[in-house]
């Protein structure tokens, strides 16, 4: 029904239930390009750091938050004015931000660094920071038990973060080169998308280990739950 022109290469998109808008991290122009649904119209162009990769919506605070993962930094843009109020400084090559909504916290994987930036949203500062020296780049949240799992890049190992400890508290060995992971609420396992196996892991949470490998076609990437 629409094309909408945003900056360039827009690599992660996010919407924003108080305000309807829907926010385009542009990974090319260094911009967030936000559109108002209403009329599929680019609104604003909000400059942020080099790079931005990724963008959460943190419901605590309404805020957006953008990896740039070339600054080393995370934007918060406040959507009440659709500008950036502060900068925080995180590990380098931050590719993937989670918003934990059991603790209201932001996580932030630093591949570049082997490192979890933990932020507190109401300070919008680092509180801790998680090592994990095998290149993190994605966090998934899992809300049978509150922990969070991270996909490790070029590597079959996923890391298991206990948020209340800040701290890594078991890795599962999964198929090669995981790339995506989704929970199924129906029976709360998470699914592992094995790029170099043509492979999905299943995990049971539960025992934190893989119940069972389902081959797939060539080269799996995305996943998505029905």
């Amino acid at each position: 029904v629409a094309h909408v022109g945003v900056g360039l290469y827009p690599l992660a998109i996010a919407y924003d239930p108080s305000n309807g808008y829907i926010y385009v991290a542009d990974y090319g122009s260094a911009t967030v390009s936000v559109i108002d649904p209403s009329n599929n119209a680019v609104i604003s162009s909000i400059p942020v750091g080099r790079w931005p990769i990724d963008i959460a919506y943190d419901s605590l605070n309404g805020y957006m938050y953008v990896a740039d993962y070339g600054s080393a930094a995370v934007s918060v843009i406040d959507p009440s004015t659709n500008a950036v109020i502060v900068n925080v400084t995180t590990g380098t090559y931050p590719g993937n931000i989670l918003y934990d909504p059991s603790n209201g916290l932001i996580y932030v994987a630093n591949a570049g660094s082997g490192s979890i930036s933990v932020m507190n949203s109401s300070t919008n500062a680092v509180i801790a920071n998680i090592a994990d020296s095998m290149k993190p780049v994605h966090i998934f949240y899992d809300p049978s038990n509150g922990h969070l799992y991270v996909i490790n890049h070029n590597s079959s190992i996923i890391s298991i973060i206990d948020p209340s400890t800040d701290s890594i508290i078991a890795e599962i060995t999964v198929g090669r080169e995981p790339v995506d992971m989704i929970y199924d609420p129906s029976n709360e396992y998470l699914y592992v998308t094995d790029h170099g196996s043509n492979a999905v892991s299943v995990i049971d949470p539960s025992i934190n280990a893989v119940i069972a490998n389902i081959t797939v076609g060539a080269d799996p990437g995305d996943l998505v739950y029905d």
